[in-house]
């Protein structure tokens, strides 16, 4: 099946990249901040690109990154999302490396930040995913996906014998998770990395189980709804909201269960601050034109995860602002520094090109 999977993307990336067009890099340092990664320094470069018509079919994008940080994390990462002429295909994906010593912490969204809700997990982990839909209608696209996700190496720095994470942590030595899911996705955005209006709704069933050769058999349902619209002529004004809920059951591993952070989520809370089988969050941003080639944002942000009884008791807000330099007006490339600060002791710099969602 993934020889099969392989097969098709080439295929579809090798007819598509033949009639590229507007083609555009754009590099960039980065520079993140907070308190549980310290300084994060590294490069990154963003690439923009026509695979048709632009009348008919939008930007597809790709990006290459690589980060290191004061604690001593490493993390590589590539990912792309293509159109194809006409919009009859999108193929996204993701290939990610990481060496990443973290704190970790209890179930649920009230954790104290010290011992022994807290403790620090290294590990190595090689994540894969890619994705190919077919275009039904106008706006929709249906496929499949398979994701692996390989996790080894696996220490903590405290005791076995009082380490919440050795005693209770499914996947607390090694994991690999892989599975074939299925997604649908609703993308009327007139621009996917800088949206001013339109509309994306994506709901996604992925199953990791032991006969795609996962460690432990469990499930994840994901939606993602998000809405553009702009209140001035030049578009330049819009006020952006998105939705994000994510439920998984079964023997869930520790390191990837729903949690804050992922998918570009919760600003204001470093990834995995709180988790839980059930994730749900809501934000909201305000983006307009200052002057030139400079914008700036106000966001806000609640979310929960529930609780070891599956209760939903503590909602974390999250609030910030940035500016935004534009890089690439016809693209709408934008280059994004943000600060954002939530609940209790969470907070932090962030410095990246395009949009949050």
């Amino acid at each position: 099946m993934k020889k099969t999977l392989y097969l098709l993307v080439a295929f579809f990336c090798f007819n598509a990249t033949a009639q590229v067009t507007n083609f555009s890099v754009s590099p960039l340092p980065i520079l993140l901040a907070n308190p549980y990664m310290g300084v994060g320094f590294g490069a990154m470069a963003n690439a923009n690109f026509l695979l048709g018509d632009s009348s008919t079919t939008r930007f597809s994008n790709m990006m290459l990154y690589g980060i290191y940080t004061t604690k001593g994390q490493l993390g590589i990462q590539y990912n792309h999302q293509l159109f194809t002429r006409d919009e009859k295909w999108m193929i996204q994906g993701k290939l990610q490396y990481l060496d990443w010593p973290e704190y970790t912490y209890q179930m649920g969204g009230n954790i104290e930040d010290k011992f022994p809700n807290k403790e620090k997990i290294s590990y190595k982990a090689i994540e894969f995913e890619e994705r190919v839909m077919k275009r039904i209608g106008k706006k929709n696209f249906i496929g499949l996906q398979y994701r692996l996700y390989n996790c080894w190496n696996l220490q903590s720095d405290v005791a076995d014998s009082i380490s919440y994470f050795k005693k209770e942590a499914i996947g607390n030595n090694y994991f690999i998770s892989s599975g074939i899911g299925i997604h649908f996705i609703h993308d009327s955005r007139d621009n996917v990395q800088n949206a001013y209006s339109g509309k994306y709704l994506e709901v996604a069933f992925n199953p990791s189980i032991n006969i795609f050769g996962s460690t432990q058999n469990w499930y994840n349902f994901r939606v993602d709804g998000r809405i553009f619209k702009n209140f001035s002529h030049n578009k330049q004004s819009v006020l952006a909201t998105r939705f994000l809920y994510e439920q998984a059951w079964g023997n869930v591993p520790y390191m990837i269960m729903p949690q804050f952070g992922r998918y570009y989520s919760t600003r204001g809370f470093v990834q995995g601050r709180y988790r839980g089988n059930t994730f749900a969050s809501i934000e909201t941003e305000y983006r307009a034109h200052i002057w030139k080639f400079i914008g700036g944002v106000a966001f806000a942000n609640i979310n929960t995860v529930n609780e070891p009884n599956n209760e939903f008791k503590y909602f974390n807000p999250g609030a910030g602002a940035g500016l935004r330099f534009c890089i690439n007006k016809q693209q709408r490339t934008n280059i994004r520094v943000d600060y954002a600060v939530g609940s209790k002791d969470n907070g932090g710099l962030y410095f990246q090109i395009t949009e949050v969602f």
